[in-house]
């Protein structure tokens, strides 16, 4: 996903992301040591500030979100407030004009982490899925 996002979406470089809850799980009693962003996540991951929409096409609803980090396979999302979001969804990344399609891996109040497929270019839509997101992404420019 960090590659398709592209580089203008990424903040300058600087070290990976060290997150409250990455300090918080290197510190806890009976657990070792480790560095941040080790552990089930295949790549590091790399903090992005976006502004994203999720899209449940199924139901006709969206949800403003903000990316705050990816990684070769997914993305860390927060929500503006709790809400009831099916485990699966699209999201766009509202400055790329790409589509993802997404998958909940995890969830903790206004905070979920998703894994992202190959992403849909709303710019040159081809087939009704990719027309339809476009018109969403095209409502929140």
């Amino acid at each position: 996903m960090r590659r398709a996002l592209g580089p203008e979406a990424q903040l300058p470089d600087g070290p990976d992301v060290v997150d409250e809850e990455d300090r918080r799980k290197g510190q806890v009693a009976g657990y070792p040591p480790r560095a941040p962003t080790e552990g089930r996540r295949r790549s590091r991951r790399q903090r992005v500030l976006l502004s994203a929409l999720i899209v449940d096409a199924d139901a006709e609803t969206t949800v403003r979100c903000r990316v705050e980090n990816v990684s070769e396979q997914g993305a860390r999302i927060r929500l503006a407030g709790p809400g009831f979001l099916p485990p699966g969804f699209w999201l766009v990344a509202i400055t790329a004009g790409l589509a993802y399609r997404a998958t909940t891996v995890w969830r903790d109040g206004e905070r979920l982490g998703v894994t992202v497929e190959e992403p849909l270019d709303l710019k040159d839509p081809d087939g009704l899925t990719a027309r339809k997101l476009r018109s969403y992404w095209m409502n929140v420019r």
